[in-house]
Order: C-alpha cells, then structure tokens, then sequence
C-alpha cells in the first residue's frame, strides 16, 4: 500500500514538472527548478531558454501560489522582459512570504509558461525591520508632496507589494527608495 502511494506522488510530481516546462510562451525554463529554495529580499537569476524565435518579449510575469488547480497570483513581480536576454535579475519582495508552492508565470503573446514549484523563505525578520526604516527615513526626507510617479516599476517589485506599503502609510517616494 505504501508503495502504490508513493508512485501515485511520484506520478504528480513528474506530471506538474512536465507541465510546468511546457513552453507555449516561446520559453522553458532554467532556473528556478524545482527544489529551489531562495530567500525574500534577495535578488535572485530567473533564466529560460527561447524555444520560438517569433517570440520577442514576456509582457509580464506573475508569482503565484498553491496546489496544481488552484494556483493564486500572489503580485505581478516583472514586465516587458527581452525573451532573447534569456535570464532576469528578479528582486523577490522582502515581505514575501514562506512557501513551498510557489511558480512563476510567464506571459507573452505566445501564451503562458509555468516555472516549476520551488520555494521562497520569508527574510530575516531584521531584513524586513532595516527595509521599514529605510522606508520611513526616505518618507520623512520626502515630505508629503510625493508623487505617485517616483515608484519604480521596472525594480521587479509586485504591484500588491508597493499597495501594501501605499496602505501602511507610506509615500510613493518612500516606496521608490525600498525599490531602488
């Protein structure tokens, strides 16, 4: 019995693996694989390799989380990528939350490709504490004028992340200077 378990989990692991490589956006990707495990408020390499020549740019990509049938997008953490690059710095959110289910989606005019499962750890509780200082010297140094159009969109950070930081109070150009 134990044994029929195990190759009915095997089974769905090579099943979500195999469809998370499936490249309907023009890519397949290299990293992360699954069994990555990077840490929230690092920079870490995305890379693929093109599988269709006619695709030329991933217009965004999504973080998402849970089970194969009920992925939930987490933010929007990348846009207007260059396919043809091959690789992205990718500045994970520090608030980012630990999971073991997480995948990136790849969006382009060709479709979409899903990363394999891998894994983000929440960061060091200092890490979050130095971002929110940082925050909220650069809020104080801004004044309240600040502008929606200091944020800094091609940082890589998730459109629910830089809400979340709007919500807590924080300026836009307190924000900008997280993302920088």
């Amino acid at each position: 019995m134990k044994f029929v378990h195990l190759l009915v989990v095997l089974a769905g692991t090579i099943s979500s693996f195999t469809q998370a490589q499936t490249s309907s956006a023009g890519i397949a990707v290299t990293a992360p694989l699954q069994g990555t495990v990077w840490t929230a408020g690092k920079t870490e390499q995305v890379a693929w390799t093109v599988q269709d020549q006619s695709a030329t740019t991933i217009n965004t990509v999504e973080l998402r989380n849970g089970g194969q049938g009920n992925l939930q997008v987490v933010g929007i953490v990348g846009k207007d990528l260059p396919i043809a690059d091959g690789k992205w710095a990718w500045n994970i959110p520090v608030d980012t939350k630990t999971d073991s289910t997480y995948v990136l989606v790849f969006k382009s005019s060709k479709g979409d490709t899903y990363s394999p499962y891998f894994t983000i750890m929440a960061a060091d509780p200092s890490a979050i504490a130095s971002a929110s200082a940082s925050a909220a010297a650069n809020s104080s140094a801004s004044g309240s004028g600040a502008q929606a159009s200091s944020t800094n969109d091609e940082s890589g950070a998730s459109t629910m992340y830089k809400s979340t930081l709007l919500a807590g109070g924080l300026s836009a150009a307190a924000i900008a200077g997280l993302l920088i």
